[in-house]
């Protein structure tokens, strides 16, 4: 682990002093914010076979000879086959893990925000009450959206 944290200070440290502004030390947390950031963020994906982007440290699935694949499983080969090995080669590249990882067409904050109303939006207005929000308390609390449900803890005029 010390020669990748090394990396990752060495990469977010821009004037090279070996001492981390606040900017320089919230680069090293959160690569994936920074520009600069982003080879890093790639360089630490592992996932560059189908059996590497299925499996995982902790040994989630382990396919028995014969025996059948889980649902999960199926459904990962097609994403991996559909999404993530753009030319067919049966592993991805560093551009691929890097589409991935770090796509260009993604907002994260308004993905979360879709699915925090997808998720709870029972009549499926488009709109969340106060009732649908308690509802699924444990959800918003749990979202980055909501700064962990501090954000709750606010007056909001809209609710």
């Amino acid at each position: 682990m010390l020669p990748r944290d090394e990396r990752r200070f060495k990469t977010a440290d821009l004037d090279g002093d070996l001492a981390a502004t606040r900017e320089e030390f919230t680069a090293f947390l959160h690569p994936e914010e920074f520009e600069h950031m982003k080879n890093i963020v790639v360089l630490v994906s592992k996932a560059k076979s189908i059996k590497t982007f299925i499996s995982s440290p902790a040994d989630m699935f382990a396919n028995e000879e014969g025996g059948p694949e889980p649902d999960w499983v199926i459904t990962e080969r097609e994403q991996f086959s559909d999404f993530r090995d753009l030319n067919k080669d049966g592993k991805m590249d560093k551009d691929e893990i890097q589409h991935w990882i770090l796509p260009q067409d993604y907002d994260h904050a308004l993905a979360e925000a879709r699915h925090l109303v997808y998720e709870s939006d029972v009549d499926k207005d488009q709109k969340l009450t106060k009732e649908e929000i308690l509802d699924n308390w444990n959800m918003f609390v749990g979202s980055q959206a909501t700064n962990y449900g501090e954000d709750l803890t606010r007056n909001h005029d809209e609710l």
